[in-house]
């Protein structure tokens, strides 16, 4: 079944790119209206648009036999908070970025609509920004898109799009062109999903902010553990952790630094020395008091149940710090019970480990 269409347009000062954009939408073998409009513009492209599109609007649905929905406002403000009239500085334009991310951010969080945005208007900026934003933002079913337009009809007052029947309109130049000449084209342009890289939500933050956490994302992933500081960086996440824990990643870590086979054993031998790996790893980062507990509960040897236990906790800290980002930081259990092996599957060129002032 086929969702409501929310258009989300840019306009400046030729609010046309609005009417246009739904007549293109209208025409094909699956014609779609939207059932809400959102105009994305400043103080001045408001005022314009306030006289010439809501009639313009009445009448392309008189056209088209359907009633259309009034436009919403979206206003971009500045950095006074003020409405920007133009944008004419580079505070002007971050301000802009956040105001137009912030607006594609929200619409995207609206499960039961696709959304239609149009960059057909406003600064070339703004459209600039409003692609990155729908890259960052957009889901299946979002369409971006650019309105095409004879160059004798662009931006004419007296052409919001190609009525019924065609008229002819005077050029400036002189002579006439007819509107059946408008030649008007829905241009959709392809746009790389990010959603997936990083977690919009209705307090999406800066334009910048949401740039770098999808960069980092897109970042191979590196894991630090930093000993002295009893804490790890989880790519650019700090995460503290409890001693044993710690110890616990210090091994699997050292072991994937060294290209070792995932933890794995058969028998009481096997068993034995990786204890005595494990043990040495947490007097590195543990207490008196920890690290007896655990030479107490690995006196027999490396047990399966204590490794598991601390594998899950590990991995649910992983997971609460950063969510779906976590996954390449997982610790990896392979192979099937009782032959259960784990391992850091990051590769050895991506795992520094800093090691305490003594450096034991």
């Amino acid at each position: 079944m086929t969702r409501p269409l929310h258009l989300l347009a840019l306009a400046g000062l030729s609010p046309q790119v609005v009417t246009e954009t739904i007549w293109c939408l209208a025409q094909g073998p699956s014609p779609r209206l939207p059932r809400r409009i959102t105009v994305l513009t400043t103080g001045a492209g408001r005022e314009v648009a306030e006289k010439l599109l809501p009639p313009a609007l009445r009448q392309l649905g008189a056209q088209l036999g359907a009633a259309l929905p009034m436009p919403e406002w979206r206003l971009l403000t500045g950095p006074d908070g003020g409405v920007l009239d133009d944008i004419v500085t580079e505070a002007d334009n971050r301000h802009a970025a956040d105001a137009i991310f912030a607006a594609v951010a929200e619409a995207t969080l609206d499960e039961g609509s696709d959304i239609h945005l149009s960059i057909a208007g406003g600064r070339k900026t703004m459209g600039a920004l409003a692609a990155l934003a729908i890259g960052l933002c957009g889901r299946e079913g979002d369409v971006l898109s650019h309105v095409l337009v004879d160059p004798r009809l662009l931006g004419r007052a007296d052409f919001f799009f190609p009525p019924d029947p065609p008229a002819l309109l005077t050029l400036p130049e002189g002579g006439t062109v007819s509107t059946a000449e408008a030649g008007l084209t829905l241009a959709e342009i392809p746009f790389v999903r990010l959603r997936a890289q990083w977690r919009p939500g209705r307090d999406a933050g800066a334009f910048a902010a949401a740039v770098a956490a999808a960069q980092q994302r897109l970042a191979p992933p590196r894991l630090s553990v930093d000993v002295a500081r009893r804490e790890v960086l989880l790519g650019e996440r700090r995460l503290r952790l409890p001693p044993t824990p710690l110890g616990i990643l210090l091994w699997l870590a050292e072991r994937a630094r060294a290209a070792a086979p995932p933890l794995a054993w058969r028998g009481a031998q096997e068993a034995r020395r990786l204890a005595d790996e494990c043990l040495a790893a947490l007097a590195r980062t543990a207490g008196d008091r920890d690290l007896g507990a655990a030479r107490r509960a690995l006196a027999q040897g490396m047990e399966r149940g204590y490794l598991a236990e601390k594998v899950s906790r590990l991995n649910r800290a992983f997971r609460e710090a950063l969510g779906p980002a976590a996954e390449p930081f997982l610790i990896r259990a392979e192979g099937r019970r009782p032959m259960t092996g784990y391992r850091l599957a990051l590769p050895p060129g991506a795992i520094t480990i800093l090691e305490d002032a003594r450096g034991r």
